[in-house]
């Protein structure tokens, strides 16, 4: 009897759009017959998958048998699971075309995923892409020419996020819970290199948290305010700290 192929298990289904720092899967199941391979656009962490690249989430399977034999129910089954770029089918990655690997430096814009929040102090960040200076340059007649872009890290940067850097005039009051929680996607810019990792600020308007989930839902949150997000379902509220809305595409 034939084996019968089913759909890898992911956190987002196959053609949703993911950002950098989504996690996607774990590579290999309890059941040990299912593994999820890195292809274009992602990288493993610590036995999970995630995204590296913003666009559509795609799965390419691989029967691999272990045994011939039919009566063997061990078949294995891998995904190849990829990215594909928004961009990638009108022209090349400007990624593609560096062949010097990029790394954050001093007043770059980033993008990163909160992976802990230690308080009252800080926040940990996975930096995993960068934000060209050039997405602020565009005016209004090259728009359409000239969108804004990201450049995907191979793999992500360590990044601290101090509760004095969250926001303009940030003092030892605000509870930096109600401003960034694990799982939240980041836009910040680099304010120092620290000893181990860099060292981050969203003390501007423009930066702060650009995309959250709702715990409860599971859906993806809209900002009502400068420092609230709200889930489209629940209409349970939360406290962040929200960046201007602004269009960011993959490079």
């Amino acid at each position: 009897m034939a084996p019968t192929t089913t759909t890898p298990t992911l956190r987002h289904k196959i053609g949703a759009t993911v950002t950098p720092g989504d996690r996607l899967g774990l590579i290999a199941t309890r059941n040990n017959k299912t593994t999820l391979l890195s292809g274009k656009g992602t990288y493993i962490r610590q036995g999970q998958l995630y995204a590296s690249l913003l666009g559509t989430l795609c799965a390419t399977t691989h029967n691999d048998d272990v045994a011939s034999s039919a009566e063997n129910e061990e078949s294995r089954e891998s995904w190849t699971i990829s990215i594909q770029s928004e961009r990638s089918f009108t022209q090349p990655s400007s990624y593609s075309k560096n062949s010097t690997p990029i790394c954050p430096q001093v007043g770059m814009l980033i993008l990163g995923r909160i992976t802990r929040v230690v308080r009252p102090s800080h926040a940990m960040v996975d930096i995993v892409a960068i934000v060209p200076d050039d997405n602020q340059n565009n005016d209004d007649s090259s728009k359409q020419q000239h969108q804004p872009f990201i450049l995907p890290l191979h793999e992500p940067f360590s990044g601290t996020l101090r509760q004095n850097e969250i926001r303009p005039n940030s003092s030892l009051e605000i509870h930096i819970e109600d401003c960034v929680r694990p799982g939240d996607v980041l836009l910040a810019r680099v304010h120092a290199n620290g000893e181990r990792d860099f060292i981050l600020t969203t003390a501007e308007a423009e930066l702060g948290v650009v995309q959250a989930v709702c715990e409860s839902s599971g859906c993806e949150m809209q900002a009502i305010s400068w420092k609230e997000m709200q889930c489209p379902e629940s209409k349970v509220k939360e406290g962040r700290k929200v960046a201007k809305p602004r269009q960011i595409r993959a490079a």
